[in-house]
């Protein structure tokens, strides 16, 4: 498998000395950039030897994928932009969590939001993303961040039902432990799931979870790792929060180079 690390041109040194392979930064952030901004990635990326395999943070919260309020003309203005870029970088893969813009909003119907959702990746984000032969993998969100979507055989559903070729589903561990999505939930969707996030999902203080990985023994890696690497995944990436990057992005490296390679 290869080894992303979420983030910027900021993590980019502490990535490739660490044993990672890819940067998976923001879609709508690298959308939002500078000129002279996405350049100076596209050079860290050179300068390292770094890939862009994957990209995450698709749609902005204030740009709405399911509800009344849909926009399609800007969000097609915005997807033009944002692949063009996402092309440029060498992305393979584009990550459809953006818990804001799929929420469904009071008063509107599950079954609306579903086929609203189904609308927009098939007739906008799925041709445009196969003009540049970028997969869309769609992220089940656990339930604090979403009301639609939570685990990872509705993520496979959704997928199913899309039914394009580019479409698939992503397993992320912090989802699946908080919605209790099991490791052999995750083999039975052999072919499905595209793509995985990692960090440590568990904590007694909430605050804490979702870190990056510290040793073998804080949690089972080893399970969700085998079970994505089953299911079929090439690229699994960090998804984590850190008060000392420099320092954890050591011991992760160490962790999954030993699990994942």
């Amino acid at each position: 498998m290869r080894l992303g690390i979420c983030g910027g041109i900021e993590r980019v040194k502490g990535a490739k000395e660490n044993g990672f392979d890819y940067m998976e930064p923001g879609f709508g952030s690298v959308e939002n950039w500078t000129e002279e901004e996405y350049q100076s990635f596209k050079e860290e990326l050179k300068k390292y030897s770094m890939g862009c395999d994957c990209m995450n943070g698709f749609i902005p919260g204030d740009l709405k994928t399911v509800g009344p309020d849909v926009d399609y003309d800007k969000l097609s203005e915005y997807l033009d932009k944002g692949f063009k870029r996402a092309n440029g970088l060498g992305v393979k893969t584009v990550v459809y969590g953006s818990g804001g813009s799929r929420r469904i909003p009071e008063g509107y119907s599950y079954y609306k939001a579903v086929n609203d959702i189904i609308y927009f990746v098939k007739r906008y984000a799925a041709p445009k993303a196969a003009e540049y032969g970028i997969y869309i993998v769609f992220e089940p969100l656990c339930k604090k961040e979403t009301n639609i979507i939570n685990t990872v055989k509705e993520g496979s559903m959704l997928a199913a039902a899309i039914n394009e070729e580019n479409v698939y589903c992503l397993a992320d561990i912090y989802h699946c432990v908080e919605e209790n999505d099991t490791w052999d939930d995750i083999k039975d969707l052999k072919g499905i799931i595209k793509h995985a996030h990692i960090s440590n999902p568990v904590s007694e203080d909430e605050r804490f979870k979702r870190q990056y990985l510290k040793s073998f023994e804080e949690f089972d890696y080893k399970g969700f790792v085998d079970a994505v690497k089953f299911a079929g995944c090439e690229t699994i990436s960090v998804e984590a929060n850190t008060s000392d990057f420099d320092k954890d992005v050591i011991s992760t490296g160490k962790i999954l180079n030993a699990l994942a390679r």
